[in-house]
């Protein structure tokens, strides 16, 4: 029962077989002939436009697709170059504070060397200027570095900037000179009028108890004098000529025996960033030295051979005790 179609099966295959093979013999007979190059002609000219449309679509897609390729690249460059941007505006950002800190440290490198007395050069490592405490700089440097209470602190420049009023182990603290509890005993350059210099609240700084015949003169120079304060026999811990500031106005009071002044500090406060303490002074006045006339400094002792050094002189004006400390309120 089964014979019968695949009998009609075989036969239909080799009739398409023989259809296929008849069609082809005709093809290969006639195509080198007039009339196939003409079918063929118009077929091609026939499927041109459906061929040329195919191909535009075919690019068109590509064009998309790679204008898909290329946006989604461009977005990854674009981001990238935006944290770049950031990144090269937060660097552009810091560049004035880092160039002020590097020409700073050049500038105290230098000052080192120009210096007399032995130093350490340190970093401010924060301030406080509000005036609501006490004016003060912190210091990288503390007493494994050299550092002591009372040792003076001056800027690249050379001016004053205050004094060391407490020491650690790796940092210090420097009361500045514009504090209203600094006091040091400053000299006018020109005239050599001694006056004694303290710290006001607006920053600014007044020399008082100026001799009234001494002569001030609005911007003036004004530098550390080396003394002691006046009423006191402390050595001060202040080296002479150091830089104070410029005389910005000056108060005559025609009754009275002494005159003021107003100072402009040299040192800039709020910029600094490096500062030189000066660890190798020894003090300016050291008592029991005997004056010119032959007698002595008070504080001295009888016995104190003029001849003695400095310190030994000290240690006989004191009768074996040390020397008093120095404190912002007694010595400057």
């Amino acid at each position: 029962m089964n014979a019968r179609p695949a009998k009609r099966r075989a036969r239909t295959q080799w009739t398409a077989f023989g259809i296929l093979l008849a069609i082809s013999v005709v093809l290969m007979a006639t195509s080198g002939t007039t009339t196939a190059s003409s079918v063929e002609s118009g077929f091609n000219y026939a499927m041109q436009p459906p061929v040329t449309w195919l191909n535009q679509a075919a690019d068109t897609i590509g064009s998309y697709l790679s204008a898909l390729t290329q946006i989604d690249r461009l977005r990854t460059e674009n981001d990238q170059l935006r944290q770049d941007n950031d990144t090269l505006r937060e660097q552009l950002a810091r560049m004035p504070a880092i160039s002020q800190i590097n020409t700073d440290w050049t500038q105290i490198s230098e000052a080192q060397q120009s210096v007399s007395y032995r130093n350490t050069p340190a970093r401010v490592t924060g301030r406080d200027l509000s005036g609501v405490r006490a004016r003060t700089f912190m210091l990288d440097k503390g007493s494994h570095d050299g550092i002591e209470v009372d040792q003076v602190v001056v800027s690249a420049g050379g001016a004053l900037v205050g004094r060391v009023a407490s020491v650690d182990a790796t940092v210090s603290q420097v009361l500045l000179l514009n504090d209203p509890s600094a006091v040091v005993v400053g000299e006018e350059v020109q005239s050599t009028a001694i006056g004694t210099i303290r710290g006001q609240v607006g920053g600014i700084l007044l020399m008082e108890d100026v001799d009234a015949s001494q002569k001030l003169d609005k911007g003036a120079v004004v530098v550390t004098a080396g003394e002691s304060i006046p009423g006191t026999d402390a050595r001060s811990p202040y080296p002479p000529g150091l830089l104070i500031g410029q005389i910005d106005s000056v108060s005559n009071d025609p009754n009275s025996v002494v005159k003021s002044c107003y100072i402009r500090p040299a040192a800039d406060f709020v910029n600094i960033n490096f500062v030189l303490v000066i660890t190798g002074y020894q003090g300016g006045i050291p008592l029991g030295t005997p004056s010119p006339g032959g007698s002595q400094t008070p504080g001295a002792s009888p016995g104190a051979s003029p001849g003695a050094s400095p310190s030994q002189s000290a240690t006989h004006g004191q009768t074996g005790t040390q020397a008093p400390s120095s404190t912002p309120s007694a010595t400057r």
